[in-house]
């Protein structure tokens, strides 16, 4: 009567212990993406490093690591994008990811996950070849982030963190330079953009993001500030104050907020955020280059506020300006330059002028661009504030 019950029984055992290890996998996987991205945020990119090592070792067959680690090398390549020591570990970890992620399309369509991994890995690829120049790479890539991305939803509704690089990708599409755009209509590469789900996706993400949450409220506040619509700058700045009082070790986080206080006018309140971040400095083992790029602002700061002689003092205390980043280091010239208008040595400050218009030349829009081809047309004065 009972002889069909134990081999039931038995297969009933094994699917429930299946799909107890499967869940057991998963949130130990959780774990760790928390944990590696907590350290992110932190700022500690040899924390976040060792996550995505322990990642690869444990699930070599399931392009975590791969993936979590090229959003690291993104997060890092954004501080300096001129930089190319992560070209190489882009690229192969993009292509490790692909190759992952696509065996298991070929397995199983409805795998939302191997879908988000390869929008993962197409995003990455999408912003180094932008970078680059290889516009033709940069558009298969972006066309393919926004499929993959775009499938993983639609598997899993759920998946809220997909629409991070998604929101991302789509406003990024939307908002080519002019002489891309030229090219768009006749071109089958260049990605679609969508004006109604772009940023709407990144703030829910914001909101309501597993992984993502305060990465994307870094990249949203990051595209608020871009333009100058006054209510978005307010909301913008809002949100980088949040994750200065959340991070306080992050010094992106805090030198965004300080350089985004002066560029609003609030040079008081800059001056007050640079000197918190400055007189902390032993507290958060602050890396003395960012230390230097907060004397930047202080000094910009004070020239905003007219106060040539204490901008002056605090300018000559910068000593590491050889290893700011590109964008670091055009600020840095183009002050030079407007404080040798200020000391009248013209002829020093056309030449350091000069070096901004070839440091920023690929960056038409470029406030910076800008304002050195007005100091080369004319001797900077404090008649007009130098922002």
């Amino acid at each position: 009567m009972y002889q069909w019950f134990l081999p039931v029984l038995i297969l009933l055992l094994g699917s429930f212990q299946a799909q107890s290890s499967q869940e057991f996998l998963w949130a130990e996987i959780a774990t760790l993406k928390v944990k590696g991205t907590e350290l992110r945020l932190r700022g500690d990119f040899a924390g976040a490093n060792r996550v995505s090592r322990q990642l690869k070792e444990t699930y070599p067959d399931l392009g975590i690591g791969y993936a979590f680690n090229l959003n690291t090398l993104v997060t890092q390549l954004s501080w300096d994008e001129q930089q190319t020591r992560f070209d190489k570990d882009i690229l192969q970890d993009a292509e490790k990811t692909l190759s992952i992620c696509r065996k298991q399309i070929d397995s199983d369509q409805g795998d939302y996950r191997a879908h988000y991994l390869c929008g993962q890995a197409h995003f990455a690829l999408t912003y180094l070849h932008a970078l680059r120049g290889n516009y033709y790479r940069a558009g298969t890539n972006g066309s393919k982030t926004i499929s993959s991305l775009e499938q993983a939803l639609k598997i899993n509704p759920e998946l809220t963190d997909a629409k991070m690089h998604l929101g991302v990708s789509y406003y990024y599409a939307d908002n080519l330079p002019s002489y891309i755009k030229v090219f768009s209509k006749l071109l089958w590469f260049i990605p679609t953009g969508n004006s109604d789900k772009s940023l709407p996706y990144v703030r829910e993400v914001a909101k309501k993001g597993k992984y993502f949450k305060d990465v994307a409220k870094y990249l949203y506040a990051s595209i608020l500030i871009e333009g100058d619509d006054e209510e978005r700058l307010a909301t913008g700045t809002t949100l980088l104050q949040e994750l200065v009082s959340s991070y306080p070790e992050n010094s992106r986080f805090q030198l965004r907020y300080i350089s985004q206080l002066g560029a609003t006018g609030r040079h008081e309140q800059s001056l007050n955020a640079a000197d918190t971040f400055i007189t902390t400095d032993e507290q958060y083992k602050r890396d003395p280059v960012d230390i230097d790029l907060a004397r930047l602002w202080v000094t910009r700061d004070l020239l905003n506020l007219k106060q040539v002689k204490k901008a002056i003092v605090t300018f000559n205390e910068i000593t590491r300006q050889v290893s700011f980043p590109a964008w670091g280091r055009a600020w840095y010239l183009l002050t030079h330059a407007q404080i040798s208008d200020l000391q009248k040595q013209r002829n020093m400050a056309k030449n350091l002028y000069n070096r901004v218009i070839k440091l920023h030349e690929k960056y038409p829009s470029s406030t910076i661009l800008s304002l050195a081809r007005a100091g080369l047309n004319q001797p900077f004065t404090l008649t007009e504030p130098p922002l």
